[in-house]
């Protein structure tokens, strides 16, 4: 809920949303243990599909992540035959690298796209920096103006979001 009366379009503080472009086919956000953390893309046949990550499959020591999708009719699919490092999703690179290593199907990796690229060295060095309609295409931005009496209500893990560098104090609570 923003609280400033005055704000102009010069003094900036926009909470900027990367909504995704097209609606998704299933629930987004999460599921129980389960965090989503990216998207499989929509096609000319298949709508968009929240990709959630299963931390707790069981497998070899240190090797227990899984990803998974939900279809349009809600049944569940891995994306990969077998659980990867944890340290994967940390040192990866974007987009490129999390197809390689995640996910075995070419059509999937093709749609394939995390909701927020990974923030490591790595990463800052591989992944060239974000487009207006995200890494992979597929996101809209918008901005929410701070005016008072404005609220905003959005799931802060399936929809990536910065707040825009402001010229003045802004009181939110």
């Amino acid at each position: 809920m923003y609280l400033d009366d005055e704000w102009t379009e010069e003094d900036g503080g926009e909470l900027r949303l990367h909504e995704r472009a097209n609606p998704s086919v299933a629930r987004v956000g999460s599921r129980e243990q389960d965090l989503q953390l990216g998207w499989l893309k929509a096609t000319d046949t298949e709508g968009e599909q929240p990709v959630f990550l299963d931390p707790l499959r069981p497998g070899p020591e240190n090797e227990n992540c899984m990803l998974y999708t939900f279809d349009g009719n809600g049944v569940k699919r891995d994306l990969s035959s077998k659980p990867f490092a944890n340290i994967a999703l940390h040192l990866g690179g974007g987009d490129g690298i999390a197809r390689k290593i995640m996910v075995e199907d070419k059509a999937d990796a093709q749609r394939f796209h995390l909701i927020d690229a990974p923030k490591s060295l790595v990463a800052t060095l591989v992944t060239p920096p974000s487009k207006p309609a995200g890494e992979d295409g597929g996101e809209m931005i918008r901005d929410v103006a701070p005016r008072a009496g404005t609220l905003v209500l959005f799931d802060s893990v399936s929809v990536p979001h910065e707040v825009i560098a402001t010229n003045k104090e802004r009181y939110v609570c």
